[in-house]
């Protein structure tokens, strides 16, 4: 565990997908009145709960992409009183039996600590992204990613990369490749609309789950990244 900003913490790891290695991140937000909100759950060992349970209690478990739910069972039952919120194609990958969705116009359990909101029309995703205030965060599953420049291409991970994975587009700083083809978002002004709305946002770095976090001048970053979408 690494603590980044007032009340947030980042933890690294990493899972193999298609013979390369690649990079994941979990967030954890003390909340203001002390209770823990983890996003994006990696995968719990006894070293790093006991670590989690030393800053506090965990009391929501937050899974905002369809497709980062591979430890979450693990967390619901590390926490079985923490509540859960996902995203709308979970509850299809994973035997949830109390949960809540993630979606646009739901109450803001956190409105103290906390602002959100949810990718409209990308059934693929479903992702919500998240502002934490005090650390002037913006917290994001897939919709950016930021893998380093200068990765070695070595054996079968560095061919997978450098053939497959670079050329459609997980390279740098990028959008969630996938939202570049424009099939995957069924309702384009009402996803500019979501991205104007995370603009408006004062953040001053990007956690992202893949890759390193942006730090430098994140606000411009963002509007560069996502300036294709407003077309």
């Amino acid at each position: 565990m690494r603590q980044i900003g007032d009340g947030i913490w980042v933890h690294e790891d990493s899972m193999k997908m298609l013979g390369t290695k690649l990079g994941l991140r979990m967030t954890v937000i003390r909340l203001s009145d002390g209770r823990l909100w983890v996003h994006s759950p990696t995968a719990i060992s006894p070293a790093l709960k006991q670590q989690i349970d030393e800053l506090g209690s965990v009391c929501f478990l937050v899974a905002a992409n369809n497709h980062h739910s591979k430890w979450l069972q693990d967390w619901i039952e590390a926490y079985p009183d923490a509540e859960v919120y996902v995203s709308a194609g979970i509850p299809r990958k994973v035997p949830l039996s109390n949960y809540h969705i993630l979606q646009r116009g739901m109450e803001n359990e956190w409105q103290d600590d906390l602002e959100w909101q949810t990718m409209p029309s990308v059934p693929l995703f479903n992702e919500t992204v998240f502002f934490h205030h005090r650390s002037k965060s913006l917290i994001v599953t897939d919709l950016v990613q930021n893998y380093p420049e200068n990765t070695t291409h070595n054996g079968l991970a560095g061919a997978m990369t450098k053939y497959v994975f670079e050329p459609i587009g997980f390279k740098g700083r990028c959008v969630a490749p996938p939202l570049k083809m424009g099939f995957t978002i069924k309702d384009k002004p009402a996803f500019y609309r979501f991205i104007q709305s995370v603009q408006e946002w004062d953040f001053d770095k990007i956690i992202v789950t893949h890759g390193d976090i942006i730090e430098d001048d994140a606000q411009t970053v963002f509007a560069n990244l996502s300036s294709r979408f407003a077309s």
